[in-house]
């Protein structure tokens, strides 16, 4: 390197590192994508679904507690350079069967995690999804003391029957109807054992069992009963709930006036005539209607001081600078609608973030990052989906705007088509593209065709590989560029967990191997004079084209290994420890009188370029990047429901060698307030003989008031060192928000 060079780094150095510390919310994407609830006999099934592929390290608590913490990386995809925004929320459908909750994004650019923030202590348990971009949270139905009040009169349980014969049932689907329908009626039987001994907690648990299994003969005297036993448990408000939800599915049915009369009275209002109530229902509540969502207001302020000594050629030269770097307001809509019938469940889904900045020359935006119907059969295997989304594999390479459908039971044979146009094109057109698969128990195959400005962009063949149970989940993709006949990425991800000879103890690995970016001919845009593949394409062949694209495209491999033991109730540690290399470029494109490294007689810089291909430099590989984490949560230590983590990383390369400590405290405060403390404290030197050292302390809170609106604030201050051979800096920076949110 060129000492002209070397000082033009550490001049820009200072700069560069305060603007990677710097929280760009508003050019971030939102990590998150959406939250469903489904009924499983297990419990409740809450899927949170994120906008990228993410690798599970481990979550805390184990099992129970008011706050869960998720910890994951991100796996590197074709939109893995985006930023995911940090402190988004979104709020939990609604559900009479448990509490509701929060989930939070945190620390997204150092210890990527979920806070799922429960109403009340709840009981749990956590998986990494299928698909390799959700987290399962199973949570189990809530149970309440018993209280001794009066019992209903209740109907007859009828004689156990079988299913009314349909031709276009399969004898294993005969089968396990007959199966449901057994073991519900049993379920039936125990619960009212259950409330006429007074056992109306089991009962309520029980009789949610019961509501658990899919649709069967005995769901609906289920529902009827599963208010009996809570009002008879002294849960009136759920009882009321219950006894609403069966007016709204059955309300034709003989038993809706006896049930509409027991909320009439549990509303304090004896006597009144119930055919009102199920009158109403009968247009209104035919299918079920559900809203929920927020709408969210935060400033962000941010003020830095910075002091900058340089050396060359024996002058030193002090500069001193302080301006505010950040003042942005930046609001967010999250709306979803969901209309649940007998026979299918549609939902609309709405993600929007606007930025107004007013810090001069930097303009503000508004982006919709979700916008989509879908519906979704619940008799048949059927599933469509229209409007901006985000890929869910099938070579779909990020957020697109088109249509997604299937049709079928990936047990047996699933077909699958999309087709769209990629929303977060970087450079140039948008690419269009339209593809099928087909899923056939664990496996999937796809094809894919993708172009841009009507040049042949992307065609790629693969395969994903998916396994699923209580113990072990794994994920594993090939995708193969067929037009470019090179391997785009090959991964393999997977957890095991509560093994015979480690009981307490969760294992994870990733295998990742990747273009960077991934292949496609836009490549070639990287380092050129124009925008446009058209215009590339007046001065060069097509197969010209994909072979610069090609030289254009580094590869990188990853592997992973993590492990994390239960040591105690309150007490886990856990460690990660992981391997990069990514491989350089080699010089391409055209240039005039490039200048010449004497060292190395590689071209250093570009200048004279007078082709649209522009040039780009060699650039060397980065060699074997190790980094390793140990990590220590603890919970309940001082508080109910509080949470302490900390965490140390070692890395080195041969580019930089360095260490750095996370520590992070959450606690509840009263019934209201949440409380985030952070310390991040980290020490680095480069290949130069620089040193960089940075602290950086925050504060987090949160209230909450009326059970719809919550108040965010922070503050922080971070001091930032470096001290390099030419040039030595000192940045303060004080940063604070202030935020409202309304969830509906």
């Amino acid at each position: 390197m060129t000492p002209k060079l070397t000082f033009r780094l550490y001049r820009e150095l200072p700069g560069l590192l305060l603007l990677s510390a710097i929280s760009f919310s508003a050019l971030a994407q939102p990590p998150l994508e959406d939250i469903s609830l489904d009924y499983e006999k297990e419990g409740i099934v809450a899927t949170i679904n994120l906008s990228g592929p993410v690798h599970y390290l481990r979550h805390f608590p184990a099992h129970r507690g008011k706050t869960l913490q998720i910890y994951y990386d991100r796996v590197q995809d074709a939109t893995f350079t985006e930023t995911w925004q940090d402190n988004e929320v979104r709020r939990s459908p609604p559900s009479p069967l448990i509490p509701g909750f929060t989930v939070t994004t945190r620390d997204q650019a150092t210890r990527p995690r979920l806070v799922i923030e429960f109403e009340h202590a709840a009981e749990f348990s956590i998986a990494a999804g299928s698909d390799n971009r959700s987290f399962l949270i199973t949570i189990r139905p809530e149970k309440r003391p018993a209280a001794r009040e009066q019992l209903p009169s209740l109907p007859m349980i009828e004689p156990e029957r079988k299913p009314a014969t349909r031709a276009n049932l399969t004898p294993e689907e005969v089968a396990a109807e007959v199966r449901i329908n057994k073991e519900a009626r049993a379920l039936l039987v125990q619960g009212r054992d259950a409330l006429a001994a007074g056992k109306n907690d089991d009962a309520v648990g029980l009789l949610n069992k019961l509501l658990l299994l899919p649709p069967n003969e005995y769901t609906q005297i289920g529902q009827e009963w599963v208010g009996v036993a809570r009002q008879r448990a002294g849960q009136i408000d759920r009882a009321k709930v219950e006894y609403d939800l069966y007016l709204k599915l059955y309300p034709k049915d003989a038993g809706a006036e006896r049930v509409a009369q027991r909320l009439l009275e549990l509303s304090g209002k004896p006597g009144t005539s119930p055919q009102l109530t199920v009158a109403g229902a009968v247009q209104s509540q035919k299918t079920v209607i559900t809203t929920f969502g927020s709408i969210s207001s935060t400033y962000y302020h941010g003020n830095s001081s910075i002091s900058t000594t340089n050396t060359f050629n024996g002058q030193t030269t002090t500069s001193s600078l302080s301006q505010v770097d950040q003042s942005m307001l930046i609001s967010t809509v999250d709306a979803s609608e969901r209309y649940r019938s007998e026979n299918n469940d549609k939902r609309l889904v709405f993600s929007d973030v606007d930025t107004r900045n007013f810090l001069s020359g930097q303009p503000g935006q508004n982006k919709v990052y979700t916008a989509y119907g879908e519906i979704k059969g619940r008799t048949s295997n059927y599933l469509m989906r229209v409007g901006r989304q985000s890929a869910t594999g099938a070579g779909v390479l990020g957020r697109f705007d088109g249509v997604a459908a299937s049709y079928g039971a990936p047990q047996e044979l699933r077909v699958n088509g999309v087709a769209g146009a990629l929303s977060e094109s970087m450079q140039g057109s948008k690419p269009r593209f339209f593809g099928a698969s087909m899923d056939k128990g664990a496996f999937s195959f796809y094809g894919i065709n993708q172009t841009v400005e009507g040049t042949l962009d992307r065609r790629a063949v693969g395969s994903e590989f998916r396994y699923f149970d209580d113990k072990r989940n794994a994920y594993g993709l090939l995708d193969y560029d067929t037009y470019f006949k090179a391997v785009n990425a090959a991964e393999f991800t997977g957890t095991a967990r509560g093994i015979s000879l480690l009981p307490n103890t969760t294992l994870s690995i990733l295998l990742d191997h990747i273009k960077t970016p991934s292949l496609s001919i836009r490549n070639a845009l990287n380092g050129a004079t124009t925008s446009s593949i058209g215009t590339l394409l007046q001065t060069m062949s097509v197969d010209s084209l994909r072979d610069l694209a090609l030289a254009r495209t580094a590869i990188s491999n990853i592997g992973q290994f993590g492990i994390t033991h239960t040591l105690h109730e309150k007490w886990q540690i856990g460690g990660d420890f992981r391997l990069t290399n990514t491989t350089g470029l080699g010089s391409s494109g055209q240039t005039l009188n490039p200048a010449i490294d004497p060292v190395t007689q590689l071209p250093i810089q570009c200048s004279g370029t007078t082709t649209p291909q522009g040039c780009i430099v060699a650039q060397p590989p980065r060699g074997l990047e190790r980094s390793m984490t140990a990590q220590l949560i603890g919970s309940g230590l001082h508080n109910p429901g509080d949470v302490w983590s900390g965490s140390f990383t070692f890395s080195s390369s041969s580019y930089v060698n360095g260490n750095s400590i996370f520590l992070y405290n959450h606690t509840p405060v009263g019934s209201n307030w949440l409380v985030d403390t952070t310390l991040q404290w980290s020490s680095f030197k480069d290949q130069f003989g620089g040193a960089t050292k940075q602290i950086m302390p925050l504060l987090r809170g949160s209230y909450r008031f009326k059970q719809q609106f919550t108040v965010d604030t922070s503050l922080g201050y971070q001091k930032l060192k470096f001290s390099g051979p030419i040039s030595n800096s000192d940045t303060s920076r004080v940063f604070y928000s202030l935020g409202l949110r309304w969830d509906f």
